[in-house]
């Protein structure tokens, strides 16, 4: 029998760029959160490695949409990049301050809180991530050419 054809999405040399800094980006940001999750959970227990999973998984979605967006957008003209960018920026850190504000009210109720382990692995996974592109990025293989002499 044979297989029906699937329409495959073929992605641009732009796209699988912006997808190997998404890929490096959460490759780093895991890493961190892992030690961290292990740092706290030996120094604060079972409530200190949950904390710092919850601030680890929040920091990493953050950028990973963040960096969803970028691969979406990856072939459009920069002030389609630009607006985009800014709106996924404002939105997710709208979302943020949703969460901050929802952890305040609830502050009395929230168990083995850790505010801690919050910081220090939001922190750490920011650099992670960043670390991680920034290594990704210098190997990307990038063309780049003079323009040709004029000829007077």
């Amino acid at each position: 029998m044979p297989r029906p054809e699937r329409s495959a999405r073929r992605t641009t040399v732009l796209q699988a760029r912006a997808i190997r800094l998404l890929n490096g980006g959460l490759l780093g940001g895991h890493l961190v959160m892992l030690v961290c999750v292990a740092v706290f959970g030996i120094a604060s227990g079972p409530y200190g490695a949950l904390w710092s999973v919850l601030s680890g998984l929040v920091t990493v979605l953050f950028f990973t949409i963040g960096q969803g967006i970028q691969v979406l957008v990856a072939d459009a003209d920069a002030k389609t990049v630009f607006a985009a960018s800014m709106t996924s920026y404002l939105l997710r850190a709208a979302a943020l301050g949703g969460l901050l504000a929802w952890a305040q009210a609830w502050n009395g109720r929230l168990v083995g809180l850790n505010p801690v382990a919050i910081a220090v692995t939001a922190i750490a996974v920011v650099i992670g991530w960043l670390g991680a592109e920034i290594f990704v990025f210098t190997r990307l293989r990038i063309p780049s050419f003079d323009p040709p002499d004029d000829p007077r």
